[in-house]
């Protein structure tokens, strides 16, 4: 199967598995969410020239429609509270504008500032205890070696920051930057920069949160490193951004998941490497195993599919 083919049939898939309501859920048949719909959108957005307008319509509405009143985005109805996946929902409203229209709706602006706003905790207390006490130190080094001073963005509000969703708010508010007037904006970006190169593991790459605990070096995942690849993609190349490529090359020599190779490929592209085989790896794997079942999986490869400018470059918005 080729990448034409593969894309029409993660195309197919993912416009059947739209909800009636217009969103997506984690796999077909369960209920919508902000996560799910966002990639959702942003897959249509990207292939609209494929696909039916209704179907990218409806999906931005149903992600105007559960903004919460803060600005932020839920998880879902049943986790009604704002979220990192308000990153996500800034991005897929954003980058599925009408063609022709430059600027974000109030509703994207509106996201960038509750991302502005929203900040991950230091550290834990549990974390600070056991550094205090000193029984778990090895070698003299504490507990968990990373800079807790360097706050980026959690998962859910008032938690430890994250790389993930560090990664995504970084890569929402990049591309906002333009259009918000907030004098943090570029605190927040240079500090999350840190806290993500600070977290990196040795030889390259991220874990999710800590690259050293109990005097262990943890090990790299090819998501997370792909995503802190996207989001740095605008940072001038430096030793540990080139390290954290090779590293994630290596991964993709174990690892086959349509996550990590849809990922990766995004995050490749975006700093200027060939991805035509790994394109058609993914295109043999979609022919041996089918499309991947979850939504998330879906769309991530339909954009990894898609030719013309990388997704989410943020040279299209400077």
């Amino acid at each position: 199967m080729n990448v034409s083919r593969a894309s029409s049939e993660i195309l197919i898939r993912l416009v059947q598995a739209q909800r009636p309501d217009g969103g997506w859920g984690t796999v077909p048949g369960v209920s919508s969410n902000t996560e799910s719909t966002a990639l959702g959108v942003l897959a249509m957005a990207r292939w609209r020239g494929r696909v039916g307008h209704e179907s990218l319509s409806v999906g931005r509405a149903w992600l105007a429609e559960k903004q919460n009143r803060d600005g932020g985005w839920p998880v879902s109805e049943a986790v009604p509270e704002s979220s990192w996946m308000t990153s996500l929902a800034v991005l897929a409203l954003f980058l599925s504008r009408p063609e022709g229209s430059s600027r974000p709706e109030r509703a994207v602006l509106r996201g960038g500032l509750w991302l502005l706003a929203e900040r991950g905790r230091g550290e834990h207390w549990l974390v600070r205890l056991l550094n205090r006490v000193r029984p778990e130190r090895v070698e003299g080094e504490p507990f968990v070696v990373l800079d807790f001073n360097l706050i980026g963005w959690p998962w859910t509000t008032d938690t430890f920051s994250w790389v993930e969703p560090t990664s995504h708010a970084m890569l929402a508010l990049k591309t906002l930057r333009p259009f918000l007037r907030a004098r943090s904006l570029d605190t927040r970006l240079v500090e999350g920069r840190r806290m993500i190169f600070d977290r990196m593991c040795l030889g390259g790459g991220w874990n999710y949160g800590n690259s050293r605990v109990l005097g262990e070096e943890l090990w790299p995942y090819p998501d997370t490193t792909a995503l802190a690849l996207i989001a740095l993609h605008d940072e001038p190349s430096d030793t540990r951004i080139r390290e954290s490529l090779a590293s994630l090359n290596r991964m993709l020599e174990a690892i086959d998941s349509f996550l990590a190779l849809a990922l990766s490929i995004l995050a490749l592209r975006l700093h200027g490497r060939d991805v035509s085989e790994l394109q058609n790896r993914l295109a043999r794997k979609i022919e041996s195993a089918g499309a991947p079942a979850d939504t998330r999986s879906l769309a991530l490869s339909a954009l990894a599919m898609a030719d013309g400018v990388a997704p989410f470059s943020l040279s299209n918005h400077a």
